[in-house]
């Protein structure tokens, strides 16, 4: 080892983190402006490097570059994934604990109708119940979402949230395509190593001829993945939101109203994207 290089276990690394992290307080206001924020934050992290890494005189990057470049941008889809999977699981967890401000709502319809599209019921794990006590921020919501499985699945996302009865279709036919590519990458990245084995490729259709390939990504691919979540995003959050508020019981208090509108508010420091 180095000399001056600290010698600490693991869990001794972790540390604070600075400001500009997304945090679950974020997911649990505004559940799509949180990923937003963490889609760019990735991708000014990789603008940064892409910027900075060393060039050869002619202005092409050096081997060197170009590998951690490929490492980096590896490292962080997982990562924009699961941010992905936690927007998805605090809206619909939102949702469920704002229901109380429905007309004729009905949880008991909701739950039976997930229980029927997955062929079984709900069960709440009360040993993962547990892990929620003395928290004073609790949801419900969360716990049932905590209890759902498949959100890496478009297509079960989708009849999780019209389970809400609101005649919105969440993701649409393209987004659900775009997103069982990305979903299909992370699952590469961290369970066979960064390669795409030849069943996994034969799942999706646009990654058919890339069975047995080794993952890697030009540089501006997270970009990409940030750019293109802002319409995605935006569409299925704006669009089950306005569903959602047009349900609403009359008379509500304002800072009931104003909290209801900022947790389904989508908003981003590139405003373009959203347009």
């Amino acid at each position: 080892m180095p000399a001056g290089r600290p010698k600490k276990e693991f869990h001794e690394y972790l540390c604070e983190p600075t400001g500009s992290h997304v945090s679950h307080q974020d997911y649990l206001s505004s559940p799509a402006t949180a990923f937003l924020k963490h889609t760019i934050e990735a991708k000014s992290a990789i603008d940064l490097c892409v910027r900075s890494f060393p060039k050869n005189q002619g202005q092409t990057y050096t081997k060197n570059s170009l590998d951690s470049l490929q490492h980096l941008s590896l490292a962080v889809l997982p990562t924009i994934m699961g941010h992905f999977e936690t927007f998805q699981r605090y809206l619909f967890a939102g949702m469920f604990d704002l229901t109380v401000y429905l007309n004729k709502f009905k949880v008991k319809t909701l739950l039976d109708k997930i229980s029927k599209d997955n062929n079984s019921e709900i069960k709440v794990d009360l040993e993962r119940l547990s892990a929620f006590r003395n928290i004073g921020t609790s949801s419900i919501g969360l716990v049932v979402a905590d209890n759902l499985k498949g959100w890496h699945d478009p297509d079960k996302v989708n009849a999780y949230f019209n389970a809400f009865k609101l005649d919105h279709q969440f993701y649409s036919n393209e987004d659900c395509k775009r997103l069982k590519v990305l979903w299909q990458l992370r699952h590469s990245i961290v369970h066979t190593g960064g390669t795409i084995s030849f069943p996994d490729a034969e799942k999706i259709d646009d990654l058919n001829l890339f069975g047995d390939k080794t993952i890697s990504f030009e540089n501006n691919f997270i970009y990409e993945v940030s750019r293109k979540f802002h319409p995605l995003v935006k569409s299925g959050t704006i669009g089950i939101g306005n569903k959602f508020k047009a349900q609403l019981k009359p008379s509500l208090p304002g800072d009931t109203l104003e909290r209801i509108d900022k947790f389904f508010e989508v908003k981003s420091s590139i405003a373009a994207w959203l347009r």
